[in-house]
């Protein structure tokens, strides 16, 4: 009975241990100066659009890095994994908040994605396109929308995103 519970204890532990460690996050991430690490990673929520512990907020907007919108509207953000595997995917969802203030958020379509179990650690490329008609009017300078990216994994983040730059 010790063995059996002490096995029990193992697995449940490794299980756990197993989705701590699988992350993939999008870069530039609202709020991360510099390059995205692996503790930057969130699990975006319905309640936390952009993951626990990430204010959404005009100056979170202002002070993180964009990404420029291109003219067609597509948007490009880097997936960076920090695991191999299906834990470490780099295949996204993308929805767009066109005020930048996490409440209401549209789908996107991705049309350049990632691979869903990445055999290595590399960041891939992501493309999604804003709906037709979307107008970013976020921020000090009312061009700014907010992007969430999340895998299918359930990681990942918010971006920033600057129509007209």
């Amino acid at each position: 009975i010790m063995f059996s519970k002490f096995l029990t204890s193992t697995t449940l532990a490794l299980a756990f241990l197993s989705q701590v460690n699988a992350h993939t996050g999008i870069s530039p991430a609202l709020g991360v100066s510099g390059t995205l690490q692996h503790s930057d990673v969130k699990r975006p929520s319905t309640a936390s659009p952009c993951g626990a512990g990430v204010t959404v907020a005009a100056a979170a907007l202002d002070s993180s890095t964009a990404v420029t919108a291109g003219a067609d509207g597509s948007v490009t953000a880097t997936a960076l994994n920090f695991n191999a595997g299906s834990g470490g995917s780099r295949k996204v969802t993308a929805k767009v908040d066109a005020t930048g203030q996490g409440k209401t958020f549209v789908a996107m379509t991705v049309t350049t994605n990632g691979d869903a179990a990445p055999t290595y650690y590399d960041p891939q490329t992501i493309v999604a396109q804003l709906p037709a008609g979307t107008k970013c009017t976020g921020g000090a300078t009312g061009n700014k929308c907010l992007v969430q990216f999340v895998t299918t994994a359930g990681f990942g983040n918010c971006v920033v995103v600057q129509q007209g730059a």
